[in-house]
């Protein structure tokens, strides 16, 4: 009788998918985020191997999140995820978590998310903790900062637990229940950004300035509001992006700084090792001014001086 009234209620299914949740994923997600955040109605557990999980829908859905828990500077995380690393949709692109994370979270592509974080550990870069989160949610889940919102809140648990379990110090944070609002959405003139885009000459898209972000980024933009070129700043592992991206030219990203097929970059030896800021065109073929040259030296400083590193190379 007691049994039957169990199965029939749902709660023997509940306990089922929590325990093989936890079972799989070893504490790395909470069950009731993991259903907030992808839209769904249940979600259980499997084990990929290594320091991985999936998170997923059993029902017929396609619902599901996958978590990745990778150490070293070469995190094969990096080169998979390289397309969400170098988003220029400004949408999709990177926001970094903020009050003390070393994390980002995009809202992603209609159904699709993104996240990652970063914890150097340990004696040296193979040690170094890189974590990556992967979601397919269930379609309306939300406006792009409520997505957002719902990755934050899991990649910042899944971080605090792995760092736990690979005995990694975690840096002082705050619970955090929401990524900063506005990022990349409002077309700041030249001289009015105050984040990313500060000191920059030219109309652009910002997120907020980060020290602990492993990934700071500005969209230069013309005065209609078209994005024109991406600043990036790469930290650790992550520098392993632009330079992997199967797309680009083998020419790409060579040397302390350069120039080529429209692309600029400069280095800079941080805490963290050496790291990378670009300037990249969004249109084929399109050729970088001075002025969008100064735009990478001016980002570049202010981004190596918050992340602790040596003045970038000269251009």
């Amino acid at each position: 009788m007691g049994g039957g009234i169990v199965y029939g209620t749902g709660i023997y299914d509940d306990w089922r998918d929590t325990r093989a949740l936890d079972d799989a994923c070893r504490g790395l997600v909470d069950a009731g985020e993991v259903q907030k955040a992808l839209g769904a109605d249940r979600v259980t557990g499997k084990d990929t191997g290594g320091a991985g999980c999936r998170a997923y829908d059993p029902g017929d859905t396609k619902v599901s999140l996958t978590i990745s828990v990778q150490r070293g500077q070469d995190a094969e995380s990096i080169r998979l995820d390289t397309d969400e690393i170098l988003a220029h949709d400004p949408a999709e692109m990177l926001v970094p978590v903020g009050r003390g994370w070393p994390a980002l979270v995009s809202a992603g592509s209609g159904t699709d998310a993104y996240a990652t974080a970063f914890l150097p550990c340990g004696k040296g870069a193979d040690d170094d903790l890189v974590l990556s989160l992967t979601a397919t949610r269930a379609p309306s889940t939300g406006s792009v900062q409520e997505q957002r919102d719902g990755m934050t809140v899991l990649v910042t648990r899944a971080l605090k637990q792995a760092a736990a379990q690979k005995k990694c110090a975690l840096p002082h944070t705050d619970t955090v229940h929401s990524a900063p609002s506005g990022a990349f959405e409002q077309l700041k003139k030249a001289g009015a950004a105050t984040g990313t885009c500060k000191g920059i000459n030219t109309y652009g898209y910002e997120a907020e300035a980060d020290t602990a972000a492993p990934v700071e980024q500005c969209l230069l933009a013309n005065a209609a509001g078209t994005p024109t070129f991406r600043l990036a700043a790469y930290y650790g592992p992550y520098i392993n992006a632009p330079r992997r991206n199967p797309w680009r030219n083998p020419y790409d990203y060579v040397g302390a700084s350069g120039a080529n097929d429209g692309k600029s970059w400069t280095t800079a030896s941080c805490p963290t090792g050496t790291a990378l800021y670009t300037l990249e065109p969004l249109a084929s073929h399109a050729t970088a001014s001075a002025s969008e040259r100064q735009a990478l030296v001016t980002f570049a400083a202010q981004s190596a001086k918050r992340h602790g590193c040596s003045a970038p190379k000269k251009l």
